[in-house]
């Protein structure tokens, strides 16, 4: 849960309210959320994501960082990003598709124009921080989060504590090689992602690779398309193999899936189904959920993240 503090504390002098400013920067979009001390969601916005310099990136973090500070208190900032992220040093080391971001000291540089404290962390990480918070990772020392996208993100949580790996890539479960048949070995990216599905798909039907699917026109259509039911089938088998390896590695006490597919009520069900039929999940038979949280995820978790910081240094 995120920082709590005195129900007399919530207003300053003036009647501004203590909140949290929180961003979840994305290759598109940056969503922003301003949260109360306690973890209520205020205000939620989103704008494009700057992609031509990294000074128009800051300025845009700041402006809104600005036009909060008109109406709220601000406690702290947090940050979930894309890419290897150093949360020490508060640094991308990569950040995805945002390349001008690259081994960028975010946190130094922002702090440059602003005083409160800020935190950054990894989008898929966040979206755990998120899920043993509030979502459906509650009690649960032990549990992995995989999203399915554009490619395959993970976070890793061992004994109620993030594993971020010697060199903070702990969790990027899409690199994993799952068809070893061929050379060059093919990773999780390529075969179980959202994106491989509908790539699979535009070639059977012929389309472009340009042209725009939406997944869920897939889901939808395996169910009527013999075709589309084949190629959906080989594809929760890739994905399958890399639940099935990811539980052997941790052996956790659940496997949460995220990303806007998971969102369909039949792929669970239907990973599941998947899984039973290779007598070797008996043994390393974990549950699979769906996580709570989708859109927001990044925000709730930065939101976590940063009130924790924010409560060890009251507590220092």
């Amino acid at each position: 849960m995120c920082w709590e503090k005195n129900i007399a504390s919530h207003f300053l002098k003036g009647g501004k309210y203590m909140a949290f400013i929180c961003f979840d920067v994305g290759g598109t979009a940056i969503k922003q959320g301003i949260f109360s001390v306690e973890g209520e969601l205020l205000e939620k916005d989103e704008f494009p994501t700057p992609h031509n310099d990294k000074e128009s990136f800051y300025q845009s973090i700041l402006n809104v960082i600005e036009e909060y500070e008109r109406t709220y208190e601000i406690q702290g900032i947090g940050l979930s990003m894309p890419g290897f992220i150093d949360p020490n040093e508060g640094k991308a080391i990569t950040a995805g598709a945002l390349y001008t971001l690259y081994e960028e000291k975010i946190v130094e540089v922002l702090q440059q124009n602003i005083s409160y404290p800020i935190a950054i962390e990894n989008d898929a990480n966040c979206a755990a921080l998120a899920e043993q918070a509030t979502g459906h990772a509650q009690e649960t020392a032990n549990f992995l989060l995989i999203t399915i996208g554009t490619g395959i993100g993970g976070a890793i949580v061992l004994n109620n504590e993030l594993f971020r790996g010697n060199t903070f890539r702990a969790g990027e479960f899409g690199l994993m090689h799952i068809d070893v048949a061929n050379h060059p070995f093919m990773t999780a990216h390529e075969l179980a992602s959202t994106s491989a599905l509908v790539r699979n798909y535009k070639e059977y039907k012929g389309l472009t690779p340009e042209t725009v699917v939406d997944a869920r026109v897939i889901m939808q259509e395996k169910e009527i398309d013999s075709g589309v039911q084949e190629l959906f089938e080989q594809w929760i088998t890739y994905l399958a193999a890399l639940i099935f390896n990811s539980s052997t590695f941790f052996n956790p006490e659940k496997i949460l899936l995220g990303g806007g597919i998971s969102a369909d009520e039949t792929l669970t069900p239907t990973l599941i189904k998947q899984l039973e039929k290779d007598n070797s999940w008996q043994e390393m038979k974990t549950i699979i959920q769906n996580c709570k949280y989708y859109n927001e995820a990044g925000l709730r978790g930065a939101c976590v993240l940063i009130s924790e910081k924010v409560k060890r240094n009251h507590e220092a």
